[in-house]
């Protein structure tokens, strides 16, 4: 129980933050077993909404910066106050961020399949309930295309090189939406016939009346020849008036820094050359002496990098993991209590992702999993795939998220809520990387794969921030795409439209934290000397959840210079 003035304030606008986010996230009410009533749409109204709230936050946190608080709610606090200056940033540029790009348009399919695929109709009401939710959904998409029209107004409209991609993901969601939100017979058992009817019904004139119509309607608005003739034919946020400022904060929030997005560029240049280095060491290890496109072409043709069933993909997972699983307890002091695996993606899902996701425990299903893409095999390389499982499941994304969900000491916001995309995939890099340490990338395949995965996300340091400050043009990050991944052209093409005209700054977290994670230990390491403890730093850096990059720096020192005094005594 707190007991000092402080502490209990932090504690309560904790509980607030969270009520608020609860209130109006249906992914967050699905995972507590709460009903769903209504979705977020993209309406200014609801952005605003969110922006008071969060600076009636941050101006309380920021009253209690001076006062003494313990090393918890010190965290909190900085929670507090980096998720309500994300929500106030992007409030900020709620103009100059897209509404109708494909990553941007996503929550559409989750809320179908998270909210409207597992709906139950048990008891009287189910029924006009499920209603409610398709008119929400109608209302969700209708609100996009208000904002497409008063985006469009100011002078924002999504580039001309991404126009197709929008289409296609428009009409794949207009035509499987209105399918997926009928439902099937099995579904209704707590139904009498007579409800049965009124429910088909309803939903079929919904469909027909509102949502296929605002589909259409957003559709529509990119298509009208007026759209794509005032777009901008280059792509990169600095084409935007205001843009480069919005692509600064942007990268404060990708990166969870300040460092500039020029250095980020050139610190991305260098990480690229040494690894390439590193790379070429490998292939000379393999017995190749040709090019590294040679050697890239000769990995097409590897039969040892391709699976013919997924349940083969499956099996190549599950053998790094159980080569994993002996030297955990030498590595972390605590593993989570959730056990972890691995289940392939529906089929009808795999064609629109590249590779899969990491799925959380939950009540229903107490399993931490990786949902792997198990379709287009023959095109589908294994090269990465310990580096892949290892950021992906354990000890990356698992043992943080699992982890962090079932400390009941923490906050609820702070279980369940607190988003810091750098902390996240920063750590699942960092974890996929103690690989070298622990002689899981002693095959040369898959340490190529491991150098190959680390070149990728380093190669997204120059490519995010040259095109979106407008020093690289689509064609030149193209070509230094090609020179530094292993992709084929076609990802290499729509990863450059992700950077530039959908998700600016967010592929930078991915590199940038892992640096971030690999600075704090080498610190730790020289501060400590032979004191250091790779185990009491993997607690200290996972023990208190995702926090901000400051208030893990703060933590880090602080338990482990708690510690470390304490070996002394």
């Amino acid at each position: 129980m707190r007991t000092n003035e402080p502490g209990r304030e932090v504690g309560h606008l904790a509980d607030r933050y969270w009520e608020f986010l609860l209130e109006r996230d249906p992914l967050l009410r699905v995972r507590q077993g709460l009903p769903v009533e209504a979705l977020p749409g993209a309406s200014l109204a609801e952005a605003e909404e969110r922006a008071r709230f969060a600076a009636g936050v941050l101006e309380r946190v920021r009253v209690l910066d001076g006062a003494e608080l313990s090393g918890a709610d010190a965290d909190t606090a900085a929670v507090l106050a980096a998720l309500a200056e994300q929500e106030l940033r992007a409030r900020r540029w709620y103009w100059l961020t897209p509404a109708v790009t494909p990553y941007r348009l996503f929550p559409l399919s989750l809320y179908v399949d998270a909210v409207l695929g597992p709906f139950r109709f048990d008891e009287r009401g189910d029924a006009g309930r499920y209603l409610t939710l398709v008119r929400e959904l109608a209302r969700v998409v209708g609100s996009i295309g208000d904002k497409v029209v008063g985006q469009a107004a100011r002078g924002f409209r999504v580039p001309a090189p991404a126009l197709a991609g929008v289409r296609t993901t428009v009409e794949g969601l207009r035509s499987s939406a209105a399918r997926r939100v009928t439902v099937a017979d099995d579904r209704l058992g707590g139904l009498g016939p007579a409800e049965r009817g009124r429910l088909r019904d309803g939903v079929r004139r919904l469909v027909e009346t509102e949502l296929t119509p605002a589909f259409d309607r957003l559709l529509g608005l990119v298509d009208d020849p007026a759209y794509p003739a005032a777009a901008p034919q280059e792509v990169g946020w600095a084409r935007y008036e205001g843009g480069e400022e919005a692509y600064r904060d942007f990268v404060r929030t990708g990166t969870g820094g300040d460092t500039p997005p020029e250095r980020l560029h050139e610190l991305g240049r260098d990480q690229c050359r040494e690894l390439a280095g590193r790379m070429r060491e490998v292939r000379a290890t393999l017995g190749f002496q040709g090019s590294e496109a040679e050697f890239h072409d000769r990995l097409r043709s590897e039969p040892r990098l391709y699976a013919r069933t997924p349940e083969e993909v499956e099996a190549r997972f599950r053998g790094h993991l159980d080569r994993l699983a002996p030297l955990l307890p030498q590595w972390f002091a605590v593993l989570p209590a959730a056990s972890y695996g691995l289940a392939r993606l529906d089929p009808a899902l795999e064609a629109g992702m590249t590779f899969g996701y990491y799925e959380l425990p939950t009540a229903a299903s107490p399993l931490g999993r990786y949902r792997y893409n198990g379709s287009g095999l023959e095109g589908r390389s294994l090269i990465g795939s310990a580096s892949l499982i290892y950021h992906e499941l354990a000890p990356g994304h698992h043992f943080h998220l699992a982890r962090q969900a079932e400390d009941r000491s923490l906050p609820r916001l702070r279980r369940e809520a607190a988003e810091f995309g750098a902390f996240s995939e920063g750590w699942a890099e960092y974890a996929a990387g103690l690989g070298w340490e622990m002689g899981l990338y002693d095959d040369p395949w898959d340490a190529y794969g491991r150098l190959a995965q680390e070149r990728f996300t380093a190669q997204r340091l120059v490519v995010d921030t040259g095109l979106n400050l407008g020093t690289m043009s689509l064609a030149q990050a193209r070509e230094f795409m090609r020179a530094n991944s292993t992709e084929a052209d076609g990802q290499i093409d729509s990863d450059l439209l992700r950077y530039a005209t959908d998700l600016p700054g967010q592929a930078l977290s991915y590199r940038a934290g892992f640096l971030e994670f690999g600075g704090l230990r080498a610190r730790a390491e020289a501060e400590l000397r032979a004191g250091f403890d790779v185990r009491v730093f993997h607690e200290a850096v996972l023990g208190g959840g995702g926090l901000p990059f400051p208030a893990l720096r703060r933590r880090v020192a602080r338990e482990l210079g708690s510690r470390h005094e304490g070996d002394h005594r």
